[in-house]
């Protein structure tokens, strides 16, 4: 949807609800000829924000979506995820661990995915593993790990895997904005995750006890492993 659309749909809109352009601006807080200018499909006139309360002030949702002229936004995205679940599985193996990503489930209406899922039969340790690559809507997220925590245990046991240690763990990409998400919640993050990043990795080699860890993967830990697995060489 380009510019002068967005402008002739909110003109419409203000006119089938017989609002006058002074009213509009009045009640959004916008002087009159900016409003002018919106219904012209000129939104750089405006702030994102401002163009948002508009719309809604008149009952028009404003979605903003987001393309490339280099190709598929959504394969775009889901590499970062992709090459943190093979840095991951990459890893859980060579410590011995065995490995599935992608593990799905259907239980009596909870359902959903497990980005990797593994198991330790020296320790009988279950680990469950959600990766992200940003945080976004944290408490859907910790609502959906908590789910697959209570569900999955049972579930696998049917194959064998009746665990006596569990871990949870949420990897995510170290990004900037990552750690200020973390930081802006952190007695949210402290207490659900009381594990870091260190204690995770040492809980792979050795999991004695039942762990919840917040592991932050850095974009060059993963582009190093990378690189030396096609070498052939061990990336721990």
């Amino acid at each position: 949807m380009n510019d002068l659309r967005v402008g002739r749909i909110i003109r419409a809109v203000r006119r089938r609800l017989r609002l006058t352009q002074q009213a509009v601006s009045d009640k959004v807080g916008i002087d009159r000829s900016v409003l002018s200018d919106l219904e012209n499909g000129r939104l750089e006139v405006v702030s994102l924000r401002a163009a948002r309360r508009l719309c809604g002030a008149l009952g028009i949702d404003l979605v903003i979506e987001a393309r490339w002229r280099g190709g598929a936004v959504d394969r775009l995205l889901d590499q970062g995820h992709a090459a943190m679940v093979e840095y991951l599985v990459d890893l859980l193996t060579r410590e011995g661990w065995i490995v599935e990503a992608e593990f799905t489930f259907n239980d009596y209406g909870d359902r959903g995915s497990v980005d990797l899922l593994a198991w330790q039969p020296g320790r009988r340790a279950l680990l469950i593993v959600e990766v992200k690559t940003s945080l976004t809507d944290l408490q859907a997220m910790l609502m959906s790990l908590s789910r697959k925590v209570r569900v999955v245990p049972r579930l696998v046991a049917a194959r064998g895997w009746r665990r006596d240690v569990l871990g949870r763990m949420l990897v995510v990409a170290g990004t900037t904005a990552n750690r200020s998400v973390v930081r802006s919640h952190q007695s949210l993050f402290d207490t659900t995750f009381p594990a870091g990043s260190r204690s995770a990795r040492a809980w792979l080699r050795d999991p004695a006890e039942d762990v919840s860890a917040l592991w932050f993967v850095s974009d060059e830990a993963v582009r190093h492993s990378k690189r030396r697995g096609r070498r052939g060489v061990d990336p721990t």
